[in-house]
């Protein structure tokens, strides 16, 4: 099967370790992703999250590396699990973000690429505002 990838990088003016916490802790994923998200961060542990009431997604989680990189299945996508990966790179004064969302398929059932690319844009914007001034839109569904 074909399958698209998005890939978008951010700069974030924060260190690598406090952008992976907003990547990785309930605490921060519920202010600027999700309004409820549970997270195992171990390989093969689940990620679950709430996107809105009744909106439930979950996910396997693939690879930590703390610090660097974060790694999980997104397996509320039809007809097959898509993978997200941050990648955490330090920089001068922050760090940068390349974020990769890949197993996209093409064809029936998945016309909502556009709404996932669309959406991408405007989460990273969210964690970006969230770790450099402590604000941001409430957390749930973008695109």
């Amino acid at each position: 099967m074909d399958t698209r990838t998005i890939t978008k990088e951010q700069f974030i003016k924060a260190a690598p370790e406090r952008v992976f916490k907003a990547l990785t802790e309930k605490q921060d994923l519920e202010r600027w992703f999700v309004p409820k998200a549970d997270i195992e961060l171990k390989p093969g542990g689940t990620f679950r999250i709430e996107m809105a009431p009744g909106i439930g997604e979950h996910g396997k989680v693939k690879e930590v590396k703390p610090f660097q990189l974060f790694s999980f299945t997104w397996e509320a996508l039809s007809p097959t699990p898509t993978t997200l990966t941050f990648e955490l790179t330090k920089e001068k004064d922050g760090t940068l973000v390349i974020f990769t969302h890949s197993d996209i398929g093409e064809g029936e059932g998945w016309e909502v690429y556009t709404t996932i690319n669309k959406a991408w844009d405007a989460h990273l914007k969210d964690i970006t505002s969230w770790i450099e001034t402590g604000t941001c839109p409430l957390p749930g569904p973008r695109g």
